[in-house]
């Protein structure tokens, strides 16, 4: 199953200098703990409910967002550069629920590419590029998104907006019906490539010096050939994530 939760540890490293000012200049560790939800695009799957450890670490080199890492490779004026990795949690297996009896499992997924951020002044522009280093779907990301914090006093609110497109090895993979597992109610289905939009809120309140909570709740719409698939139920993928962060 998709676990998109995971995705928005990543996305606390841009939430982290709420913290940032507290410890050495040169390094960042934080640790926490975070609960979230997510609804499923899947046919007759519940929603999937998880409790994960979280550990965000960054320095002049690296930065590592469980279950994300970058390598942060320099800047030209405000753009900064980086190879990232990240390990992937769409997939499913056919015990997922009763419509996916009789599909092949989908497997997880090791995504290795390259990203651009430019902190444009008035919010933070980052352009994504990903592809499947296993032999599973031998698919491609390309996302881009734009964010941009705002600050009261201790809390934060943080909107975004993003674009993201999948090409047709990664929708036939995931979302894709081969001749042998069709059935009644579940024909045969060739993936296409598919833009989807997506958008999110993302809030953060410092407790203390070192510490911090945060809620993060965003949703995409899958596009149209996600949407065409017999294995989907609807349009759209929601998730909630929140939990507490500690600076050490």
């Amino acid at each position: 199953m998709q676990a998109h939760a995971l995705r928005l540890v990543a996305a606390l490293l841009i939430a982290s200098p709420a913290l940032a000012q507290n410890g050495p200049p040169d390094s960042l560790t934080i640790a926490g703990i975070g609960a979230g939800a997510t609804l499923e695009p899947y046919r007759g799957v519940d929603t999937k409910a998880r409790v994960l450890p979280l550990l965000i670490y960054e320095n002049e080199w690296v930065s590592v967002a469980l279950p994300s890492v970058g390598l942060k490779l320099g800047s030209t004026g405000s753009v900064k550069y980086r190879l990232t990795g990240r390990f992937g949690f769409d997939g499913y297996k056919a015990k997922d629920s009763d419509f996916l009896r009789g599909m092949d499992r989908r497997k997880e997924g090791l995504w290795l590419g390259a990203a651009a951020i430019w902190d444009t002044g008035m919010g933070e522009l980052s352009l994504e590029v990903l592809g499947d280093a296993t032999s599973n779907s031998k698919g491609r990301i390309v996302s881009l998104e734009y964010e941009k914090r705002f600050d009261f006093g201790d809390l934060a609110v943080t909107p975004r907006l993003g674009v993201r497109g999948v090409d047709k090895e990664y929708v036939d993979y995931y979302f894709g019906v081969k001749p042998h597992e069709a059935m009644a109610g579940r024909p045969v289905y060739l993936g296409r490539s598919a833009t989807q939009t997506e958008g999110g809120l993302r809030f953060t309140y410092a407790t203390g010096s070192n510490e911090m909570l945060f809620l993060d709740v965003s949703g995409r719409m899958l596009g149209s050939a996600v949407e065409k698939s017999p294995l989907v139920e609807r349009r759209y993928q929601a998730s909630m994530f929140a939990g507490w962060l500690y600076r050490f």
